[in-house]
């Protein structure tokens, strides 16, 4: 799934059945490359995510999570945390270890059941997700092509 394609679905608390917010962004883990957290745009202020390992089911119109208290407020992550904001690829250059640019990356192909991420996107090419090194607030790093 692209996730471009899961932009705006709804995020739902199975206690309740009460939409609790929407899926905005998301993070990104490398070494296996996986979706971290998805960055939800919620009612009231500040912003949110939730764990990738906190969601029960990927559907094709919601996003399950057991409870609403597993969505935790981006100021409580600590930059270290794969699940936090500065991990977010979308929009971000992609450099190889050998500081070549391989362009933006403007989407991430994943599968919705384990957040594997099989492609970082850029307008040029596919970037297989095996060679993701690491995100940073600047640029995603890529291993150099061989």
């Amino acid at each position: 799934m692209l996730f471009t394609k899961a932009h705006g679905r709804a995020v739902m608390d199975l206690t309740t059945a009460e939409t609790v917010g929407t899926i905005a962004a998301c993070t990104v883990a490398p070494s296996p490359a996986r979706i971290a957290g998805l960055r939800l745009k919620t009612r009231g202020r500040g912003n949110h995510t939730l764990d990738w390992s906190d969601v029960q089911s990927f559907g094709p119109d919601a996003v399950a999570v057991e409870e609403a208290g597993r969505i935790r407020d981006e100021k409580d992550i600590e930059p270290g945390n794969h699940a936090h904001a500065t991990h977010d690829p979308i929009g971000k250059a992609v450099l190889t270890e050998a500081g070549l640019n391989k362009g933006t990356v403007i989407d991430i192909e994943f599968d919705e059941q384990s957040g594997r991420v099989s492609h970082l996107l850029t307008a040029e090419e596919q970037i297989p997700g095996d060679q993701l090194l690491g995100v940073g607030s600047y640029a995603v790093v890529t291993t150099a092509p061989q």
